[in-house]
């Protein structure tokens, strides 16, 4: 088991009490590929985010292997948060018209793969309020918890027009993305009063949480046309554009992806090398269809991958000079979080990692913290990046002290639309 943060009233001893994260956070080693999708008709439908109308027949899926050999007793609650994904006030019966406590019961046992697993399944009740939600996942004692995943409900109340440009300012023209956009709320029946302090917006790029932009105040309110508008020009609608992700494909153990090096099929254990990765810093942009830092979980060979998926320990290495800061393979093949730093290779002259994943198609990228340089130092930024970005919404309802999530509008943006 890995190290997971104690509950603030445990001792970690006994009780195996861990601390709540209000975030996409996986506690537990044995816990791998976590996905929270919409189960909509469509190719792909993991890629989407977990994002839902209020009105929406279909419902969130939640998915998720314990690399062990035996069944658990997994159950599932949910907890309504306000904007800032904190616990609101809220008890259960105002958000769900069901006891809140949702047994797991839909498993299956993985099929002649080297590392055994369950495969768990859980479709999500639909709520009665918009608004943030963490969906929690633990054991038949709530406080030993084993995975926190986010999702939103949207009601379309607020009116949300982007309008995509270039960054004005000439510092980061050639490097930053600017999401400019206006929000009518003439016809939302909400008493909007104050929009200033009713009225908030967050904007995430590519499903990130790390590097979102929250309390985005804007830049001119038209009162008589109960429109506000968001085109600031301090950078603080601005994203790196970032570059397109690096990708390997491990479809298949059989026959080598792209940019699959070496596997090697063990009788207890798979392990593979993905191709030397060298720094695009100073590189020109080049434009190729990506993932937009996601995965698909496949297994070419014999069919889905959901429980015919092998897991294999992966290693990734970059040849580059050492950096004072710590280096990481990025992505949601890491829950978009700064964990497993690389170790510096003196004799190969680079940095080395190595990431137990599932068979499938995965886009990454590294990254630097704790550095004078910037987080993309490695891999270049460019405005004409291809990338997915959310525009959420919020009406603080001062009678019930909640956040409701009234406002949603998703696009892409690159060079082609600018």
């Amino acid at each position: 088991m890995a190290c997971v943060p104690l509950d603030q009233s445990g001792s970690g001893d006994g009780n195996n009490r861990k601390r709540l994260v209000y975030e996409d956070f996986n506690y537990e080693y044995e816990i791998k590929t976590v996905q929270l999708y919409p189960n909509l008709q469509v190719q792909n439908n993991t890629l989407q985010p977990a994002v839902l109308p209020l009105s929406q027949e279909s419902l969130l899926v939640l998915a998720f292997d314990d690399l062990v050999e035996e069944i658990d007793n997994y159950y599932a609650k949910i907890i309504h948060c306000n904007r800032n994904w904190q616990p609101s006030q809220l008890n259960d019966l105002e958000f769900l018209d069901e006891y809140n406590e949702f047994p797991i019961n839909d498993y299956d046992f993985s099929v002649n793969t080297r590392t055994p697993y369950v495969h768990y399944k859980l479709a999500l009740p639909r709520v009665k309020l918009p608004g943030n939600y963490l969906l929690k996942v633990y054991r038949s004692n709530e406080a030993d918890v084993v995975l926190t995943r986010r999702f939103m409900i949207f009601d379309n109340a607020i009116q949300i027009n982007s309008d995509q440009s270039l960054s004005a300012l000439n510092s980061v023209i050639r490097t930053n993305q600017q999401i400019s956009f206006d929000l009518s709320y003439a016809n939302s029946g909400l008493d909007i009063r104050n929009p200033l302090q009713n009225i908030a917006v967050v904007i995430r790029q590519n499903q990130r949480w790390d590097n979102a932009i929250t309390e985005l105040k804007p830049s001119f309110i038209r009162e008589g046309q109960q429109v506000l508008e968001y085109r600031h020009f301090n950078l603080e609608n601005n994203f790196p554009g970032g570059n397109e992700f690096r990708f390997f494909d491990l479809r298949s153990l059989q026959h080598f992806g792209q940019n699959v090096d070496a596997v090697r099929i063990g009788p207890t254990d798979v392990k593979a090398r993905i191709l030397v990765d060298l720094p695009r810093t100073g590189q020109a942009y080049a434009q190729n269809n990506d993932l937009n830092g996601n995965f698909i979980v496949a297994n070419a060979d014999t069919g889905d991958g959901n429980l015919d998926g092998d897991y294999v320990d992966i290693t990734f290495t970059l040849q580059t000079e050492p950096t004072g800061g710590q280096v990481f393979v990025y992505g949601a093949l890491s829950n978009w979080r700064h964990q497993n730093p690389m170790t510096y290779d003196s004799l190969f002259g680079g940095y080395r990692s190595v990431l137990k994943l599932k068979q499938g198609w995965y886009d990454y990228q590294y990254e630097i913290r704790g550095d004078s340089l910037k987080s993309y130092h490695y891999e270049g930024s460019h405005f004409g990046t291809e990338n997915q970005y959310e525009i959420f919404a919020y009406y603080y309802d001062i009678n019930r002290r909640i956040d409701l999530l009234v406002g949603y509008y998703a696009f892409g943006v690159n060079s082609r639309n600018r």
